[in-house]
């Protein structure tokens, strides 16, 4: 009896070590940044706005923090075709070493091709997708650990792509389920700067540390409180406490990171707390494209936020389609924050999908 309890504790061991916590090694991080805001064929893909670009400041970072030169590869814009990028990845990954990590970003435009893949948009060229990418990884990089991440339409196809390798210690934080669009707006990229700051609001714990766990939550509500869309990820038990950012300054306020509405003559604008001074005044960062807008306000003008729409599963609604901008009897199966996901009634399961708050009514 004796032997089989020790046993038992020794395989409870190996397994714990398995999922134990690892922190990012940046000397063994290999970066790799893609970065599209203008296209060669301006009306398909529309251009986004160029100042502030949050893709800039995550490679700054990485700099910052003391990756290697030869580690970092940020392709942007008219340089970004698909035979450079696919070309400029293969050579890159083919440099790292057993042991190493690979940080994997690519914002811009994102589609479904013909074959109904997920693909992201380069300058120009052919089709560059998500199946791609990782198996290109998987067949070149000598590491084991990798961390795809993708601000962009239907970017969630990467977070479908990496759970087929079972073996991998492969993650995936996307702005979105592979179906939907998605915001021109950087929520996403600065809600990953944050956690790789260790900015404290998004130490949701309170725990000193920010873990990919829980990262991903943090994502998943910004993008739907934000956007109103469903944010997609995948993080392995052996990643869930995998972290990003250690030493992080505990909050002063249990308020920091809420989530609030602050009045201005009667307009009401979405934000979060940033801190709370010594005067009790109330430091508020605004959603925006890129979250540069920060105030100090009286606390009497900052109220909670709520949703603006809240059913309960099971019921019975009508949800707007924006695929032919019409509403339709629908019933709630499922619920996140703010977001809905729905059945059409009437209609097959390949239907369902999230909506916002804006797209279900009574």
């Amino acid at each position: 009896m004796m032997k089989k309890v020790f046993i038992l504790f020794a395989l409870t061991i190996l397994s714990l070590k398995g999922i134990a916590q690892e922190k990012l090694d940046y000397a063994r991080t290999w970066v790799f940044m893609v970065g599209v805001l203008e296209w060669a064929d301006g009306k398909t893909f529309a251009p986004f706005e160029k100042e502030g670009r949050v893709d800039a400041k995550i490679m700054n970072f990485f700099e910052q923090q003391g990756v290697p030169a030869n580690q970092i590869l940020y392709i942007k814009d008219e340089g970004a075709t698909t035979n450079t990028v696919r070309e400029a990845f293969l050579t890159f990954l083919k440099q790292a070493k057993k042991g190493d990590m690979l940080f994997f970003y690519y914002c811009g435009h994102g589609y479904k091709n013909d074959d109904g893949k997920v693909c992201f948009a380069n300058y120009k060229g052919a089709d560059w997708t998500a199946e791609e990418i990782v198996k290109t990884v998987n067949e070149n990089f000598a590491g084991n650990t990798a961390l795809f991440t993708a601000d962009c339409c239907n970017s969630g196809g990467l977070a479908k792509e990496v759970q087929k390798y079972k073996t991998r210690n492969y993650a995936a934080l996307n702005s979105v389920v592979p179906t939907d669009v998605s915001t021109a707006n950087w929520t996403f990229s600065n809600a990953l700067l944050y956690a790789l700051r260790g900015r404290n609001f998004v130490d949701t714990n309170n725990n000193g540390m920010i873990q990919l766990g829980e990262l991903s939550e943090y994502i998943d509500t910004e993008m739907a409180v934000v956007e109103g869309q469903k944010a997609s990820y995948f993080v392995p038990a052996s990643m869930k406490n995998w972290t990003l950012s250690s030493g992080v300054k505990a909050k002063s306020n249990t308020r920091i990171g809420e989530r609030v509405m602050v009045d201005y003559d009667g307009t009401k604008w979405l934000g979060f707390i940033e801190g709370i001074e010594t005067n009790k005044m109330v430091k508020v960062r605004f959603y925006s494209y890129t979250n540069n807008e920060v105030d100090i306000v009286e606390p009497s003008r900052v109220y909670p936020f709520k949703c603006s729409s809240d059913f309960p599963i099971g019921k019975s609604v009508k949800a707007y389609s924006s695929s032919d901008k019409k509403w339709y009897p629908a019933v709630v199966l499922e619920k996140f924050s703010c977001m809905h996901y729905i059945h059409y009634s009437d209609y097959g399961n390949e239907w369902d999908e999230w909506v916002a708050p804006a797209n279900i009514k009574e």
